[in-house]
């Protein structure tokens, strides 16, 4: 393929009942699919993690009762994160809605890879 060409990292859309599908928006709020909820355990909170060296989020379920835990809260569709004062700290900056291409799970831990993201959000052109 010729070098002006840029691969879509993303692949094609499965069902949502066999993926881990999680999102990071301009909201500060990380989202995630009913499917990733029960892969983590179903937590009632969870404690956010930053490796700057990886360029990278990570998240561990946590007990509630805990300062540094974020509560997970249920939306229509899924479950959010209210993650403003972590990404701020972290000066983490989100434009638009980004989808984590390969978010990892392993036990009790989610990896998110800043670096491997797509946008899902439909920006308007300026006319």
């Amino acid at each position: 393929m010729d070098r002006d060409f840029q691969r879509f990292l993303g692949g094609p859309n499965l069902a949502n009942a066999r993926r881990l599908h999680v999102t990071i928006n301009p909201q500060r709020l990380l989202r995630f699919n009913s499917h990733t909820y029960q892969m983590l355990g179903k937590p009632d909170a969870v404690r956010l993690y930053f490796s700057e060296k990886r360029d990278m989020i990570g998240v561990e379920v946590s007990s509630p009762r805990l300062n540094d835990a974020f509560p997970v809260m249920p939306t229509g569709t899924g479950f959010r994160v209210n993650a403003a004062p972590f990404l701020r700290h972290f000066n983490i900056c989100v434009d638009r809605t980004l989808k984590f291409v390969n978010p990892e799970i392993s036990g009790r831990e989610l990896f998110l890879n800043l670096g491997e993201v797509i946008s899902v959000a439909i920006k308007k052109r300026k006319k």
